[in-house]
């Protein structure tokens, strides 16, 4: 069951520079960065507030480190702007196979890894009303230890 809505990603041109105008403008501060080499993305997760089921919501922005990445592509073809929707679950293989089995079409055969360690699939814009969705299913919170 999707249960919140994980991030909404933002493919940019400069991240830096993408990153200090959301910090002026609205005094949202990075949570989390990385690079994810897979993906060919450099990334910034500003996270935006907590949910009820444990999680957060976030903005992520997407800078491509190489000209074959998919984002790298995305902006070439649609300049800077919203690249897709995430939906937070408790189980991304479930939820994937659910959906599948409901004639859409999921983009990954097994979930890779994600921002932050969670597992991510994508699910085919054009079966999802132009919109590219991802499910995320957040790497489990490693408890302090006393």
């Amino acid at each position: 069951m999707l249960t919140r809505i994980d991030h909404i990603g933002i493919a940019c041109f400069d991240l830096d520079r993408t990153v200090e105008f959301y910090r002026a403008t609205y005094g949202f501060e990075v949570y989390h960065s990385e690079v994810n080499e897979e993906q060919g993305v450099r990334e910034a997760m500003l996270k935006i507030n907590e949910t009820s089921d444990g999680g957060a919501s976030y903005l992520q922005l997407l800078e491509p480190t190489r000209p074959d990445s998919a984002v790298a592509k995305w902006l070439d073809k649609n300049g800077e702007g919203v690249h897709h929707i995430a939906f937070g679950t408790a189980d991304v293989d479930a939820d994937a196979a659910g959906i599948k089995d409901k004639g859409v079409r999921v983009l990954y055969e097994e979930p890779r890894r994600g921002s932050m360690g969670s597992r991510i699939t994508f699910l085919h814009p054009k079966d999802c009303h132009g919109v590219l969705t991802e499910l995320v299913t957040s790497a489990p919170v490693e408890s302090p230890e006393h």
